[in-house]
């Protein structure tokens, strides 16, 4: 459900990693609005969930916290001659990763960099500052609900 979402809002599913997704924008197309179509994807499944929840009769239901973040990044194919995978790295998906591991269920957080972007369409969103393991700086973030 996730991956169709993403690739909805012409995302790249990266991986999966236990429960988590991790997907990313504005590549390999650019996209003027790349942080609006990761949130807007983010929330779609967000309001998804309830609905899946009810195909899960008698499963606990599913909750989804994310982090978005927007940054450079080295895009591409990485690995030796095989396996190869292509992915993203560094520090603006390590701050993405860490931020979702502070979101709570429903949240979506994204840094305030990425809130430029879209503070327009969520005015009221809360702040927040956390310290997370391996970033040496606070990130501030914006709770969107």
């Amino acid at each position: 459900m996730a991956s169709e979402v993403v690739i909805g809002h012409d995302g790249i599913v990266d991986h999966f990693l236990g429960d988590a997704v991790m997907a990313f924008f504005n590549v390999p197309i650019k996209h003027e609005d790349h942080i609006a179509r990761a949130i807007a994807a983010a929330l779609e499944i967000q309001m998804a969930l309830p609905r899946l929840d009810a195909r899960l009769a008698g499963a606990e239901g599913l909750r989804v916290g994310v982090g978005i973040h927007t940054g450079l990044a080295f895009v591409g194919t990485l690995g030796s001659t095989s396996p190869k995978d292509y992915t993203a790295v560094g520090d603006a998906v390590n701050i993405a990763a860490r931020l979702q591991g502070q979101a709570a269920p429903g949240e979506v957080l994204v840094t305030d960099t990425a809130y430029e972007a879209v503070r327009a369409a969520f005015p009221h969103a809360q702040r927040q500052v956390y310290e997370v393991k391996g970033i040496p700086d606070p990130i501030v973030a914006y709770v969107l609900t």
